[in-house]
């Protein structure tokens, strides 16, 4: 019985450092990971603190019925992986598709303009390969009627601006967030575009009130 104790002991002695070393780096590799930013394809194990981004964006949407389709930057800066401050903007691009009639004297008009301003996020779980981003843009933009060339009684006329105004813009909206590779994510998702004081002729004051849904490229240090 004593041998089998003091070989007991013995064993404990020699288990107690082996223990503790083991334990030592489950400690440093778990804090090591704690601020790895996992991706889909790869994986980086440098925590930023202050990162960055640019790259484009596209988004549909409608204005009273009509296809609409934007397309846009925005660029920022990411503090600590959780938040980003930067600036964002986006321009229609199908105008051709966006003829009105009876704007002003009967004539009728393409519609034109975008809006742009600030935009701040605030990620969940961002070290996640997949995780929300909730974002909202705030700032104005500009929307003008102009004929261009436009038929009337079967004759072509030089178009004008018929009326324009500019306005105050709030867009909320919450995306899917892919970490795609350590210097590159994608972003689905959807945004409520409100605009409060729009004021055209013969047009309604909520004509470009509505949902976006969104699709975005982002280039950076993350």
């Amino acid at each position: 019985m004593k041998k089998i104790i003091l070989l007991f002991i013995l064993l404990s002695m020699q288990v107690f450092p082996v223990t503790a070393q083991i334990d030592s780096t489950v400690r440093w590799s778990s804090k090591k990971s704690d601020g790895e930013i996992k991706t889909l394809f790869s994986r980086s194990d440098h925590r930023v603190k202050v990162g960055f981004y640019i790259g484009p964006d596209a988004a549909y949407t409608q204005f009273k019925d009509r296809n609409v389709f934007l397309v846009g930057m925005s660029m920022g800066v990411i503090i600590d992986h959780f938040f980003s401050v930067g600036l964002a903007g986006c321009g229609i691009v199908n105008s051709r598709n966006l003829w009105y009639n009876d704007i002003k004297n009967g004539q009728g008009a393409y519609l034109y303009g975008g809006y742009g301003g600030l935009k701040m996020e605030f990620r969940i779980l961002p070290s996640s390969p997949v995780h929300i981003n909730f974002p909202i843009l705030i700032g104005g933009g500009g929307l003008v009627y102009n004929s261009w060339t436009y038929r009337n009684n079967n004759n072509y006329q030089d178009g004008e601006s018929l009326d324009w105004d500019s306005f105050f813009v709030v867009e909320p909206g919450v995306m899917v967030e892919l970490n795609l590779l350590k210097f590159m994510r994608l972003d689905l998702g959807l945004s409520y575009r409100y605009v409060p004081d729009l004021d055209l002729m013969n047009t309604s004051s909520g004509l470009v009130n509505n949902f976006n849904a969104n699709i975005g490229l982002r280039f950076g240090k993350f």
